[in-house]
């Protein structure tokens, strides 16, 4: 008869999964923490870049480990996701109401429902994800025979190939945002933020606007059941309702409030304190509409028509006048890349010696002109643009009430 650690780890192996990835500052960590406290899906502390530990994990790489050695090293290289105190660029360290609180797991429960798990099964690393993952869920007090998905948060499309290729049936979910406010978000932001990573540079700049212009693309290559979904419609029932039912798992009231292990959470260093206990829509707010130059929005209003169009964003293409005057106003720097050619700019990496980096600021410049110019060409060419965008869809039970009452002739 198998034991417990048998029963759960063939639980686990039977769960379906479905991955978040991003496009920016586009709220996967606020879906995810929406579905942090839902008693049918196995989360886990925010988004993990799982494939990339497996890939450079030292006793994986040793090709025999011990597992309690290997959930030591994922331990050791997560530390910040199981004591949360330690998080400090997503503000976890300030959870619950009155942000004195923070998550803290159980390391040595944690490290031996891990083992346990791993040892009634073949090593692998999609093994090694689902036993972390029911054992952070054990941890927390979880019942994991009432789960029915697995929500894995990847976050970054680096992680896709991999990601697939452990779990090719995984459901997939885009999340996207207006565009221009996305892009306004990820530079501002992140350069208020530069004392972690330096991105007050063109290849930051390149990275996330082509990550913008890409959207969902990178899943057209795969045939896995996928979704788009846009934050300014996380505060929408309706739209959540849809959600649930495509994950096959109850709504449940807990989608209205943005938590972690179960602690509420008041959003990201980057993002202002979020008042609400959920989606707000003051988050969203940025003012790209004056943060964005006139040539830069333009530019973008009209290289991405179709998409704002189909995303139901405002924007006008311009018509003839947009086709003939955008391919020449790409070319001039755009108002963020104009910082770039600044004299205090320039002299600035200079003294620090970094006049690599005012070089490679000339060649994203190109980078993305190209980019630019090739969603241009898309435009013009009249490619329709079509993405598996979720929308609030009535439920069989509104269907079937739907049609009692057309049937019984009461419709008008």
């Amino acid at each position: 008869m198998p034991n417990k650690y048998q029963q759960l780890m063939g639980k686990l192996q039977e769960l379906p999964v479905c991955s978040i990835f991003t496009t920016g500052r586009t709220g996967s960590d606020l879906l995810q923490s929406l579905l942090d406290s839902h008693p049918e899906v196995l989360n886990f502390n925010g988004h993990l870049m799982f494939q990339s530990f497996w890939r450079n994990s030292v006793c994986v790489g040793a090709g025999s480990y011990a597992p309690r050695d290997l959930i030591h090293e994922f331990i050791g290289k997560n530390i910040e996701l199981l004591r949360s105190r330690y998080d400090l660029l997503e503000r976890k360290h300030q959870l619950g109401e009155s942000g004195d609180q923070s998550l803290d797991i159980d390391l040595e429960r944690f490290t031996d429902d891990a083992v346990q798990l791993l040892e009634t099964t073949t090593p692998s690393a999609k093994n090694t994800l689902r036993a972390i993952y029911g054992a952070y869920g054990m941890a927390l007090g979880q019942d994991l025979g009432q789960k029915r998905v697995i929500l894995h948060h990847p976050h970054d499309w680096s992680e896709l190939p991999a990601t697939l290729a452990d779990f090719p049936d995984s459901k997939v979910i885009c999340m996207t945002r207006d565009p221009r406010a996305n892009f306004v978000s990820g530079i501002e932001h992140h350069r208020k933020s530069n004392t972690w990573v330096d991105t007050d540079n063109g290849g930051h700049l390149f990275f996330y606007i082509n990550r913008i212009l890409r959207d969902a693309r990178p899943l057209e290559a795969y045939g896995n059941d996928y979704k788009v979904i846009r934050i300014e419609d996380l505060g929408n029932q309706d739209v959540l309702s849809s959600l649930c039912r495509w994950l096959d798992i109850s709504y449940d009231e807990c989608l209205t409030r943005s938590t972690w292990g179960g602690l509420s959470w008041k959003g990201d260093q980057l993002s202002r304190v979020n008042r609400e206990p959920g989606f707000s829509s003051e988050m969203l707010k940025n003012d790209w509409q004056s943060r964005l130059g006139s040539i830069d929005k333009f530019v973008l209003n009209y290289i991405m028509g179709p998409r704002l169009k189909y995303y139901r964003y405002g924007g006008s293409r311009s018509g003839v006048f947009g086709l003939l005057l955008a391919p020449f106003l790409i070319l001039l720097p755009l108002k963020y890349e104009r910082r770039f050619w600044s004299p205090g700019y320039i002299l600035g990496r200079l003294r620090k010696g970094q006049a690599k980096i005012v070089g490679t600021n000339g060649l994203n410049y190109l980078r993305r002109v190209r980019a630019f110019l090739k969603f241009y060409a898309e435009t013009v060419s009249g490619k329709k643009f079509t993405q598996p965008l979720l929308v609030a869809e009535p439920s069989s039970e509104d269907v079937g009430e739907r049609s009692a009452w057309v049937a019984s002739g009461t419709s008008t």
